[in-house]
């Protein structure tokens, strides 16, 4: 586990946000405590609360998790806001909170008060960093866009080429099955001064303007990975419309080579589109300099935003 105590601090002066103030009345109402107004001559409370805590993230499959060791002094009520845009926690000391898969900060929020209603707040920043291990169901942190479902939204608006004879079509990478897919071959001349050609593609209609946060696909196992593109518009599908977001530099990705896996694509941030382009560009050498085939390939894939 790494400890993440010492990252930021930050004594925080500012009113308590709204959300905040709700939980904490709500809170305060629920518990059983009360205490009357000070009377004359009463004594000032010599000890307000103070918020601090400290935060340890995970290893290994659980890199994207977070636990937290509450050090509040003289509180009794708790309100953590965990910087994701998740429901805030009145936990007294939330042992794992699950961040996105994504290398990112966090500015953690406790706020908390006292019986008397004295309150203060402290925020921390953690770190979630990818390590590159699997993390399961991305159902648990995004909504996915193409469930399967009748009526689903996605569909697939144009494609380049497919391979006829064996009816590789690319409404079958929309078809939640593994055994079917859209094959195409990339046949054209190579760009000049570059190992690719202009490539095969197939643009999908998410049939509305929306946050798109995570795409994930699969392509058929072979020994050598395959070379791709994705690239995103929010107004039309004509070639000048799109902007290319992966790779963000260089020229085109590779995929993992030798496994029927999804491969996840996760944006730092989401992308406001409703429609998606992938080029493929035939299979490549580990290194990326030297065309193997000109066949593409792609059997499944998925778009997910983030969870309303």
């Amino acid at each position: 586990m790494k400890n993440i105590k010492n990252i930021k601090k930050m004594r925080v002066v500012r009113a308590l946000p709204t959300f905040v103030l709700s939980l904490m009345v709500a809170t305060v109402t629920s518990c059983d405590f009360s205490y009357d107004l000070a009377e004359e001559n009463s004594k000032e409370d010599k000890t307000p609360p103070t918020a601090f805590f400290g935060a340890v993230t995970g290893d290994g499959d659980q890199w994207n998790k977070a636990s937290f060791a509450n050090e509040s002094v003289s509180a009794s009520i708790f309100v953590w806001d965990f910087g994701d845009g998740s429901e805030p926690s009145t936990e007294f000391e939330p042992k794992e909170h699950s961040y996105p898969p994504i290398t990112a900060s966090y500015d953690v929020t406790l706020s908390v008060a006292d019986n008397n209603g004295l309150t203060d707040v402290y925020t921390n920043t953690i770190s979630i960093i990818d390590n590159g291990e699997p993390l399961g169901d991305l159902n648990l942190f995004f909504d996915l866009i193409n469930t399967g479902d009748a009526g689903e939204p996605v569909t697939v608006h144009s494609f380049s080429s497919y391979q006829v004879e064996k009816d590789a079509f690319a409404s079958n990478t929309l078809d939640k099955n593994a055994g079917t897919r859209w094959t195409a071959q990339d046949d054209a001349e190579l760009i000049e001064g570059s190992v690719r050609s202009d490539g095969e593609y197939v643009i999908y209609d998410l049939a509305s303007i929306l946050d798109l946060r995570v795409i994930q696909f699969t392509t058929d196992v072979k020994s050598d990975p395959y070379g791709y593109q994705i690239w995103t518009s929010s107004t039309g599908t004509e070639d000048a419309d799109f902007t290319k977001v992966i790779p963000e530099e260089g020229d085109f990705m590779l995929s993992e080579s030798a496994t029927s896996e999804f491969q996840v694509k996760i944006f730092p941030t989401s992308i406001n589109c409703r429609y998606v382009k992938l080029i493929g560009f035939g299979r490549f050498d580990e290194t990326g300099t030297t065309r193997k085939s000109q066949w593409m390939n792609f059997t499944q894939i998925e778009f997910f935003k983030d969870k309303e």
